[in-house]
């Protein structure tokens, strides 16, 4: 009996100290910052060396999306975009976003191809260009 009350109380003191503790921690961490560009058409744009490109290939469901960069950027991230609505996941659309960073100045083209699933499907390609000053 006396064991169980030991707990207890060691327990109770824990969580006091730790509710203690998260409301002096700050509301949320500190996070690192990135400025990221997201046209809104497909007309050039430029960039400095320190901010990211985001651009949204779509597609359906099933459809390969790709992306072909040339001049002086990469590829960092490949992001598969899954949407929600009312809490469900949405049908239909197979989005993909890649975040593209310069490695240098120069003129920028990013070709970004959209294949469906079905067995006759055309590729459909946009492309957009940006310069890195």
């Amino acid at each position: 009996m006396k064991c169980s009350l030991f707990i207890m109380i060691l327990v109770v003191t824990a969580f006091t100290h730790a509710q203690a503790q998260d409301e002096t921690a700050p509301a949320t961490p500190a996070a690192k910052e990135r400025s990221i560009v997201v046209p809104q058409d497909d007309k050039p744009f430029s960039v400095t060396k320190t901010e990211i490109v985001r651009l949204t290939g779509k597609g359906i469901a099933g459809a390969k999306i790709t992306a072909k960069v040339d001049g002086p950027a990469k590829i960092i991230y490949a992001n598969l975009i899954s949407e929600r609505t009312n809490g469900s996941p949405v049908l239909g659309p197979g989005n993909k976003e890649f975040e593209i960073k310069p490695t240098g100045k120069g003129k920028v083209t990013v070709a970004i191809t959209s294949t469906g699933p079905q067995a006759d499907a055309k590729p459909v390609v946009t492309k957009y260009e940006f310069d890195v000053k």
